[in-house]
């Protein structure tokens, strides 16, 4: 299958695939785009969690508890997930629109890492505020949006969920923000893997969720001249994609991102 031996290379290395022309570069990457642009692979991501809901507030919700645990092995961070909505008992929106000022035993037993109950009672605790104010979190996003302006609106959203240790970034100028501007990915970008739900902002406005594999393969291309996975060099990464896709470059953020996720965390594909 031509396909399967395309990523098989990709994962040995980029050079293996790409000739360094520019105009095959745009090629391939369309090419990874079109492969991996098929609902076939949710099974292998945390947004899968997403698509079982149907209310679009609801959802936002789903997500940005979903992106926010989004680090470490991902097998991991299905079982996180999951104990999660056991804990909410399928019912995100309610439970967090009912919190008290404190959270209840199953919330403050849970735990991933180095990521406590605690943790999760207070990103839920903020989202719970910018529910009331605002109906959703999409409300609240844009009405704090100015267009062409998603730094100012980023910074708007990590002021609204201030205090909230490790799982939403304390800053835009600390690290690339990668679960938040995944989070954003889902919720603007539309197309057989991601939702679509905020068409008020562009995907031309979208920052590449920028991780360890995601800077090697950028390094590779020669996407990037920084030396670390910085919030400069996810903001060049998405420069240089622009080239291939101005309007939407941030489209080949999941098709680089899931050859190795798949190729190391499963099995099959």
């Amino acid at each position: 299958m031509k396909g399967l031996n395309q990523s098989n290379k990709v994962q040995q290395g980029i050079g293996a695939v790409f000739s360094g022309h520019e105009e095959s570069l745009k090629d391939e990457l369309d090419s990874l785009y079109r492969q991996y642009n098929s609902r076939r692979y949710l099974q292998y991501d945390p947004i899968k969690y997403v698509y079982g809901f149907e209310d679009p507030a609801e959802m936002e919700l789903v997500g940005l508890f979903c992106s926010a645990l989004s680090f470490g092995r991902v097998t991991q961070i299905f079982k996180a997930i999951e104990a999660l909505l056991n804990i909410v008992e399928t019912k995100p929106f309610d439970y967090v629109l009912s919190l008290k000022k404190r959270p209840d035993n199953n919330l403050l037993s849970f735990k991933y890492r180095f990521v406590t109950g605690l943790d999760v009672f207070n990103l839920f605790l903020s989202a719970k505020k910018i529910i009331e104010a605002y109906g959703s979190i999409g409300n609240f996003v844009m009405m704090n949006y100015s267009q062409g302006d998603l730094p100012g609106l980023m910074e708007e959203v990590i002021k609204a969920f201030k205090g909230v240790n490790y799982l939403i970034p304390s800053s835009l100028k600390t690290s690339p923000c990668k679960r938040l501007f995944m989070f954003f990915r889902w919720m603007v970008r539309k197309d057989n893997i991601d939702l679509g739900l905020w068409k008020f902002i562009s995907p031309k406005e979208l920052v590449i969720p920028l991780d360890t594999h995601i800077f090697h393969v950028s390094k590779e291309l020669g996407l990037t001249s920084k030396k670390t996975a910085s919030m400069n060099a996810a903001v060049e990464i998405t420069t240089g994609l622009k080239r291939f896709c101005n309007e939407d470059p941030v489209k080949y953020d999941w098709a680089l991102s899931h050859i190795g996720i798949i190729r190391n965390n499963f099995l099959t594909i």
